[in-house]
């Protein structure tokens, strides 16, 4: 109907359970678990990541910043 891969879609269905928003149900079909709050703080967290290894940072240098700045 919208012409997009099939392929696709399930991507990004499977990136979003991953994140915790969708919630696949067999039999049931795909529920929404998450918020868009959670969704924010998911992307930002994602971009954080980024960024920090963009600047050389390993996974437990940033929890250690994230840690001191909370």
């Amino acid at each position: 109907m919208l012409d997009v891969n099939t392929h696709t879609v399930l991507r990004a269905l499977c990136a979003l359970r991953d994140d915790g928003l969708l919630e696949f149900r067999r039999g049931r079909g795909i529920t929404v678990i998450g918020t868009p709050e959670q969704s924010a703080v998911i992307e930002g967290a994602r971009d954080l990541v980024q960024l920090a290894r963009r600047h050389g940072y390993r996974l437990d240098e940033l929890i250690n910043v994230i840690q001191t700045v909370g």
